[in-house]
């Protein structure tokens, strides 16, 4: 299994620990010749990320790449990566965060699913539950689908009546938002549009989810669901400044539009991070409490 670093410098420490997460998988890491290097913000330059990585990426015996960890550094060298050399060796591309444009370009340029889910010197360095180990394993392996149980944390789900149907895609808001009016902005017309953040207070949340609103974004999706959306300092949903909470900016928001609202999916900037296959046709399930993954399209009804 490769591991690549595209973003931020890693931490030698939790980067080793990681490592011994996969190999206790049974997976043995592949490094990126860049993962221990740093260069100001980076983990290397740009040329030089964009080098190993299109190593990594060029070895027909890595199947599967897993990303070091998130931070900065993705959308300087989106432009410049050789999506024909990713189209001809085809495997799964698991991260989050900073990784968030480029999982949605594997779906729209390499044209297979991408995963939300766990980092190697982030997730995999404090230990995945049982929970977690499943999901990562699974989506590795194929063993999808399978249904995820939504909590209604923020108090804000909007429980549709009937089954709501649309591809999985989005990740980290402010990733999300960063993208729009440049061509590495995601299509996400009729998608079930999934968001997480961390350390956002709500006053910019409200700010990014206005950025969508008025970009046309949130009037072309299915549906909305909402992971871990946590205030470094402030637990959910605590008011900001005693009378402003995330869960009032999300029911504001949602009073707008006529797709479902559901909250509570356990993936994100926290743990448990379960791995999401993005790119792939999901559902929320009547009530709004649980959301099928990787759906055949005959069950779509």
């Amino acid at each position: 299994m490769g591991v690549a670093a595209l973003s931020g410098p890693v931490d030698s420490a939790r980067l080793d620990e990681g490592l011994d997460g996969l190999r206790e998988l049974g997976y043995e890491p592949v490094e990126a010749k860049n993962l221990r290097s740093r260069h100001g913000l980076f983990a290397a330059s740009d040329d030089a990320r964009l080098e190993a990585f299109h190593a990594l990426a060029s070895r027909d015996d890595v199947e599967a790449i897993v990303f070091a960890r998130g931070g900065w550094g993705v959308l300087r060298i989106l432009p410049r990566i050789d999506w024909n050399l990713l189209r001809r060796r085809p495997r799964a591309y698991v991260g989050y965060s900073d990784l968030t444009p480029f999982l949605q370009q594997v779906i729209e340029r390499v044209g297979v699913a991408s995963f939300h889910g766990p980092m190697v010197a982030a997730d995999l360095s404090r230990g995945l539950d049982d929970r977690e180990t499943a999901s990562f394993v699974g989506s590795l392996l194929g063993e999808l689908p399978t249904e995820v149980e939504l909590h209604d944390h923020f108090g804000v789900s909007e429980r549709p009546d009937e089954v709501t149907t649309g591809v999985l895609l989005g990740g980290c808001l402010s990733l999300l938002v960063s993208t729009l009016g440049t061509p590495w902005a995601g299509d996400l017309d009729g998608s079930l549009l999934f968001l997480e953040d961390l350390d956002e207070p709500p006053y910019r949340v409200d700010r990014m989810l206005t950025h969508l609103r008025l970009s046309g974004t949130l009037t072309r999706i299915g549906g909305m669901i909402v992971g871990h959306l946590h205030c470094e300092g402030r637990p959910e949903p605590t008011a900001w400044n005693g009378e402003v909470t995330l869960r009032g900016v999300l029911r504001e928001m949602a009073e707008e539009f006529s797709w479902p609202l559901v909250e509570g999916l356990d993936a994100g900037h926290a743990a448990p991070n379960l791995t999401l296959p993005l790119g792939t046709l999901c559902s929320i399930g009547r009530g709004g409490r649980t959301l099928r993954l990787a759906i055949d399209a005959a069950d779509a009804c």
